[in-house]
């Protein structure tokens, strides 16, 4: 092995402080130089590793503020990538690891610290290392900051299947390392070897309610970019809820032990798994074999099957044959007969053939006489049609006047009405006349019998004596 081998643990933290020494204090502890980028928190987490300077603390690196998304306080997870595989870049190390402020690194082996584990790695010429990451989570609410975490929680549960690759540390080389495509997960380069062994990530993303929610609810799910989420990143949190209880049930995760951790992981370490997919592939692909194989039983029964009825139907069509051959026998000694009557039959028709010759003259000179008996009829025909003519010619004056007659008869009815109606006219005039007659003769007789009784007013005495009164209202009424 290599006297000498450096590594460096690039740690980007946000608003740790609760946790961040203890981060950092057990990666010096083991060996390994730490690089700080703090993303510009707000809870003194820088502060609480400046003691680390210069005894294993590199550099503290302050993230500028930048405008992502529209928002100058946006968590740019893809700016904090480019900028950790650009520091491994430009630092002189050997190794780096890709390293989160939550979070402890151990050994696969008991007795080695992180540095001897990785110096095994690089001796035996592989240049990645996996980590088997376990989330410890918080199972009472009574940690504070400067509290031993480890001690603390003793309880975890594996991370989801999205979370299981966890390829973050690397021996440097000539290429530059890729953080981005993978989201952080798996650091990728030309020519990558990974250790078949996992290494042991202990996480501690949660370390109370009240941390939990602050940490949830503030300071990730609200700060996430757009883009990055379209990605699939910073999906650890779609299930938590405002009020959820962020303590979990001892009863529902493991007692972590590391003795047990190590054998397990040694004992299915990346090789055997990869073995296990391999077999799985080749389970697969017998099964697919095996059910090729039965349909191939099954196609060749269904083929011995319809085999089977080829031959009887070839049986079938066999006899058939034989009988059609019988029946064409019969049928070409029936032709043979048939001939011999054709043939008496041919010279039946030649005597019949100069019979309808004689019968064909006689027939010829029957419609000669017919044609000129045709002649006759149609001269006939002509002259009937004139005397025809001159019958409609004749039946056409007889309705002519027929109609003069009736339109006659029409006129003097019309004519005979028409005498009535003034006839009746006249008859109610005279009525009329006779009625005024009537009347004026009242008439004259109220007249006389209206005279004579004024003349005799004018001469009785009382018409006298009102006469000067009949002239003072007369001449009143011209005032």
């Amino acid at each position: 092995m290599p006297s000498e081998l450096s590594v460096v643990a690039i740690v980007a933290a946000y608003n740790e402080a609760d946790i961040i020494e203890q981060v950092v204090g057990d990666l010096i502890e083991q060996g390994v130089h730490v690089y700080l980028v703090d993303d510009r928190s707000t809870d003194g987490t820088a502060a609480a590793v400046e003691r680390f300077a210069g005894r294993g603390l590199l550099r503290i690196e302050h993230l500028p503020r930048g405008v992502t998304s529209g928002s100058r306080d946006a968590f740019d997870w893809e700016r904090i990538l480019v900028r950790k595989a650009d520091i491994a870049r430009e630092l002189d190390a050997d190794w780096f690891i890709h390293h989160d402020a939550d979070e402890f690194r151990e050994s696969p082996w008991r007795g080695l610290s992180l540095l001897d584990a990785i110096r095994q790695v690089d001796a035996l010429g592989f240049n990645a290392i996996d980590f088997a990451s376990l989330d410890f989570w918080p199972t009472h609410d009574r940690f504070r900051a400067g509290d031993d975490v480890r001690a603390a929680f003793t309880r975890y549960a594996e991370r989801a299947p999205y979370d299981r690759v966890q390829v973050r540390a690397w021996k440097k080389a000539g290429a530059a390392v890729d953080l981005v495509a993978s989201g952080g997960h798996d650091a990728q380069f030309p020519g990558r070897r990974v250790f078949p062994v996992r290494f042991i990530s202990r996480h501690y993303p949660i370390r109370g309610q009240a941390h939990g929610e602050r940490k949830v609810f503030q300071e990730r799910c609200g700060r996430f970019r757009e883009e990055e989420r379209a990605r699939g990143w910073h999906v650890q949190y779609d299930t938590v809820r405002q009020g959820a209880s962020f303590i979990r049930d001892p009863a529902t995760l493991t007692v972590y032990d590391p003795d047990t951790a190590r054998v397990s992981l040694t004992l299915r370490h990346r090789g055997v798994e990869a073995l296990e997919a391999s077999l799985e592939e080749i389970r697969c692909v017998a099964d697919a074999q095996r059910r090729e194989l039965e349909q191939a039983r099954c196609i060749a029964d269904a083929q011995r099957r319809a085999l089977d009825e080829v031959k009887g139907v070839a049986e079938a069509r066999r006899r058939e044959l034989d009988e059609a051959r019988g029946v064409a026998e019969a049928q070409r000694r029936e032709l043979d007969e048939a001939k011999s009557v054709a043939e008496a039959q041919r010279r039946e028709l030649e005597i019949r053939g100069h019979e309808l010759e004689t019968r064909a003259h006689a027939i010829a000179q029957l419609t000669d006489t017919l044609a000129r008996t045709r002649e006759e009829l149609r001269a006939r025909s002509v002259e009937t049609a004139d005397l025809r003519g001159e019958v409609a010619k004749r039946s056409g004056e007889r309705a002519a006047a027929h109609a003069d007659v009736a339109a006659t008869r029409a006129e003097l009815a019309a004519a005979r009405a028409e005498s009535e109606a003034r006839a009746a006219k006249i008859a109610a005039v005279r009525d009329f006349v006779a009625h005024q007659g009537h009347s004026v003769d009242s008439l004259q007789h109220a007249l006389a019998d209206s005279q004579r009784r004024i003349d005799a007013l004018l001469r009785s005495l009382s018409w006298r004596w009102t006469s000067p009164a009949r002239a003072l209202l007369r001449a009143l009424r011209r005032r």
